[in-house]
């Protein structure tokens, strides 16, 4: 039997490292991949019902009553949820109004066949409860009712006094949610599974031939590459932009003086691939698709990490809170694409004045920055002076280490100073109605 030499030895430790190396891969790609994805399906959730929240008028949707059906007030609330329920892939959308004490009723549900009765009772969860807080929120786990079983988006609707007026509630079933995090695991499993077995079968392949297989060797991880480019691109076009992997003429090999350093340079360009593949999939998750700001999903993982400093006593912070003026009254009458234009405006002028780390929109027309500073009045300020044709409300408040024992409270402060600052902003144009 012909004894194998050092570089064989070495090529086959290689190889096993591989095997080794893809195992964990994958292990630590599906559980990130997985976390990635429920973090933009519920981002896309909260879109929708914070957008149809934002389209309804506060004022208007308190004082509804059954018997109003026919009013102008009642099909106006109506005529937007429809819009939704018609146009979106979701279950169902409607209004609920919070009695008080954990009590929450149906008002307006567009819903044709079977609608939820105005008055009849709510399924309590605690995202309702948030939502009823004036933050908007995703069911963490499923619930059941007589129409089946979901999880469900709430944002609140804000009067023009700055008061919960009433929630938006968007269902989405729980079987295509559950459908959409096990399809995209499974597809990582495949993409790991098809990796393991390309290794094994080159492991074998070295200790077959060592010498005479380095050149399928080199083939077959060309055509691992590939696969892997293939089965990413259906998960994540954007990452496989970002993580493109090099192909090599195989031919290559035959000229190589040194065969284990050609390997271990392929070896390198693959883990390097997967590695960018997961940051680019991590990246879509916290930062928003419209502004390229840092989103609610990144802005609520902050707010974890401030909670624990506060716990500890190290926490130093001040929270600044803006809000678009007019917004649904430009979507209205110049469209969309006008509003989102306006959206980017602001968002631009944001990340000037506070840098792309600190700002985070968190909601269709609100964004919050989470500054270091003391006393961030001067670049509030700036930020007016910036804005050419879009109009904010805004408002900050400091962390007061004696007072405050959460990041809610804070913010709260932040948001009562914006929404004074609104209703300034609306007495001096006489137009308090639109937001």
């Amino acid at each position: 039997m012909k004894k194998i030499n050092q570089t064989g030895k070495t090529l086959i430790l290689v190889s096993i490292l591989l095997i080794l190396f893809n195992t964990f891969l994958g292990i630590v790609l599906t559980h990130q991949s997985a976390n990635a994805m429920r973090a933009l399906i519920r981002d896309r959730m909260l879109d929708i019902s914070t957008t149809a929240a934002d389209m309804l008028d506060g004022d208007e949707l308190k004082e509804i009553q059954k018997e109003d059906y026919d009013t102008e007030e009642y099909q106006s609330v109506l005529k937007t949820l429809t819009y939704f329920q018609d146009n979106i892939e979701l279950e169902y959308i409607y209004c609920i109004r919070d009695l008080g004490d954990g009590n929450f009723v149906f008002s307006v549900d567009p819903t044709i066949e079977d609608p939820g009765e105005f008055g009849s009772p709510i399924v309590y969860t605690p995202a309702l409860g948030q939502a009823a807080q004036g933050t908007s929120a995703v069911d963490e786990e499923p619930y059941e009712d007589e129409w089946g079983r979901f999880y469900s988006a709430y944002s609140p609707v804000f009067d023009s006094a700055g008061h919960v007026a009433g929630i938006v509630a968007v269902d989405f079933s729980a079987e295509w949610y559950e459908y959409q995090i096990s399809r995209h695991i499974w597809t990582i499993i495949i993409i790991i599974t098809v990796a393991l077995v390309f290794s094994i079968i080159i492991a074998s392949m070295i200790a077959a031939r060592y010498r005479i297989g380095f050149t399928r060797i080199y083939k077959e991880m060309n055509r691992l590459s590939e696969g892997i480019e293939t089965l990413v691109s259906e998960v994540s076009p954007e990452a496989l932009l970002v993580a493109g992997t090099e192909t090599v003429d195989p031919a290559d090999m035959e000229n190589a003086v040194d065969e284990i350093s050609v390997i271990g340079d392929k070896v390198s360009s693959m883990q390097d691939t997967l590695r960018k593949q997961i940051t680019a999939i991590r990246a879509q998750a916290y930062f928003d698709g419209l502004t390229g700001l840092k989103n609610r999903a990144s802005y609520e993982e902050h707010i974890e990490r401030i909670n624990k400093e506060i716990a500890e006593g190290t926490a130093a912070f001040t929270v600044a809170v803006f809000d678009i003026n007019h917004l649904k009254t430009i979507n209205d009458e110049e469209g969309h694409e006008a509003g989102d234009r306006v959206i980017e405006e602001v968002a631009d002028a944001l990340r000037h004045v506070f840098g792309i780390d600190t700002v985070y929109r968190i909601g269709g027309d609100e964004f919050a920055a989470i500054l270091d500073e003391n006393d961030p009045k001067d670049k509030m300020k700036e930020l007016r002076r910036n804005l050419k044709k879009a109009a904010i409300s805004m408002g900050y408040a400091f962390f007061d280490k004696a007072a405050d024992k959460e990041y809610t409270t804070v913010f709260n402060r932040a948001d009562e100073a914006m929404y004074a600052d609104k209703k300034e902003y609306y007495m001096i144009h006489q137009d308090r109605r639109k937001r």
